[in-house]
């Protein structure tokens, strides 16, 4: 029975999540979570003398609590892959950036994909010569805390790059014509939709 989060893959956290969410009565949704952390049919759990399914119920307890993540390795070794996280946003490929962006918004559910953006086999550019898929699997089979850490990472790599373009764009339009000052604000002004909350003092004026 799987009672704490160090021992909870993100694969089996995101089944848990769709129970949750799901039509389900509250005691359905019990009785799947806890079938799912045991590793057993659900018909088994219901066949569980009342004491017994009292003690694996109160083994779900941490899931009421928030998972702490853990810091961001540099390298995952993972069956066959040896995965190395993007650190320097400053070189990752459209592609990447694209896919990261478009992933970023599918919420916890698209936590594998966007993963699998930024875990680049070692050796490898972005989806080149490797099974994008096997990575997503392997994803799929990290501790939530470290998925979830190196999505904190990953974010806060991108809200970095980001502003630092934005330093770059204002120190270069001070200097710019008018025609140019101007295409550097709608610049600007598409990075900051792009990132709710970033906030900028950014003028061109």
């Amino acid at each position: 029975m799987i009672n704490n989060y160090a021992a909870l893959s993100l694969g089996l956290f995101l089944e848990l999540d769709a129970i949750s969410h799901s039509d389900k009565e509250d005691i359905d949704k019990q009785v799947a979570i806890i079938a799912k952390l045991a590793g057993i049919d659900e018909q088994d759990v219901l066949e569980l003398p009342l004491p017994a399914y009292a003690v694996l119920s109160a083994d779900t307890d941490f899931l009421r609590h928030e998972c702490p993540p853990a810091t961001a390795p540099s390298r995952l070794i993972c069956g066959d892959l040896s995965l190395v996280p993007t650190k320097d946003f400053t070189q990752i490929t459209t592609a990447q950036y694209v896919d990261f962006q478009t992933f970023s918004k599918g919420g916890v559910a698209a936590l594998p994909d966007l993963l699998s953006a930024l875990l680049i086999p070692e050796g490898h550019k972005y989806n080149d010569g490797y099974d994008l898929e096997a990575v997503k699997t392997t994803v799929k089979e990290l501790p939530l805390p470290a998925a979830l850490g190196l999505s904190a990472f990953f974010f806060e790599r991108l809200v970095a790059s980001i502003q630092a373009s934005l330093t770059s764009l204002e120190k270069a339009a001070k200097t710019a014509s008018l025609t140019q000052r101007a295409k550097m604000q709608a610049v600007l002004e598409t990075i900051l939709r792009q990132v709710p909350g970033l906030g900028s003092s950014a003028s061109t004026e």
